[in-house]
């Protein structure tokens, strides 16, 4: 199986990792949505992941795998529906791969590979220390605007910095 010509990650795929590593854990490098993709010969329109670890292929996600990582996003981001759905949002995280012989396409069960949620990362408590000092290192409100765009994703705990930043930042007028 590690010799077949196909051009994205499947099912066969996971299941010799699985068999050689013991478990098939990878880091999304990029999540992204593209058209006229070709996947083993077919043209198709769909969400694609890139990995960090070298030698793995691309994986097309489909709407259940969105899902599954969405919630993991929103879970260990503490980020709103909306937010977790980003798929900026997805970079970095770290997902394990299983697969389920029972997963259906077409109504058919055709099996395929699905989001572990049970997995949890240890590495995965993010540190936003390094966002916030950006945001507090501005001195202006255009500089202010201009970091909050790039930091990624709106954190709950960046949010209330940035609002405190723009207080602060913001010209007092007497009335």
């Amino acid at each position: 199986m590690k010799y077949r010509k196909s051009t994205h990650l499947a099912s066969v795929d996971v299941d010799a990792i699985i068999a050689e590593k013991g478990k098939c854990e990878l880091t999304i490098k990029s999540a992204f949505y593209d058209r006229g993709v070709d996947v083993s010969g077919n043209k198709t329109d769909g969400y694609f992941l890139h990995f960090e670890e070298a030698g793995f292929k691309d994986m097309v996600v489909n709407s259940g795998n969105r899902k599954k990582i969405a919630n993991i996003v929103r879970e260990l981001k503490q980020c709103s529906p909306v937010e977790s759905r980003n798929l900026t949002n997805w970079v970095g995280l770290k997902i394990s791969l299983k697969v389920d012989p029972n997963v259906k396409m077409m109504g058919q069960i055709v099996g395929g590979i699905v989001i572990d949620t049970t997995f949890k990362a240890p590495t995965q408590v993010l540190d936003y220390s390094a966002q916030e000092k950006k945001l507090r290192d501005c001195k202006t409100l255009a500089e202010l605007q201009a970091v909050y765009t790039t930091v990624g994703f709106p954190q709950t705990a960046l949010v209330s910095v940035k609002d405190e930043m723009k207080a602060k930042l913001t010209p007092k007028t007497d009335v």
